[in-house]
């Protein structure tokens, strides 16, 4: 029975020491956590649970955390973020953050255009997937021949 991927974030520090973290991961843990950040857990390493927030991993015995449901977005994803009636700039860039927002009980992600950012975040219903650009599509323009 498959269940992973899963989905959650680490609202406190699970117990009292180190003791649930893999040895190599402690220092990276505790950058980190506690965080609204939305970690995929994706399967086991020996007695360990493995959590990937896009690149970075962390190893962690079976803890409590905020199980959240997903929404179908991952980190590094390409986004394009819908106008929805003028309420957002509509624009094309990659997931960079997904955040639990315990008001609206909902995950918030941060899209970053251009690798710079974007400072509002948005709800699932703001964003629709696509593909990346590939770099033999780029329109580009030749100087026009001298007469």
């Amino acid at each position: 029975m498959k269940t992973d991927p899963r989905y959650g974030y680490y609202p406190w520090w699970p117990e009292d020491g180190d003791d649930w973290l893999h040895p190599e991961d402690v220092e990276l843990a505790r950058q980190r956590l506690p965080s609204m950040r939305i970690y995929r857990r994706d399967g086991e390493q020996g007695p360990f649970v493995v959590l990937h927030y896009g690149a970075e991993r962390l190893r962690v015995l079976r803890t409590l955390w905020k199980e959240v449901e997903s929404e179908g977005f991952e980190i590094g994803d390409w986004v394009e973020v819908l106008s929805r009636g003028q309420r957002n700039t509509p624009r094309t860039g990659t997931i960079r953050e997904m955040l639990w927002n315990v008001a609206g009980r909902g995950i918030r992600y941060q899209v970053q255009e251009n690798d710079q950012p974007i400072a509002k975040l948005y709800s699932a219903e703001d964003l629709r997937h696509v593909d990346p650009p590939s770099g033999e599509s780029e329109a580009r323009l030749e100087p026009l021949p001298a007469d």
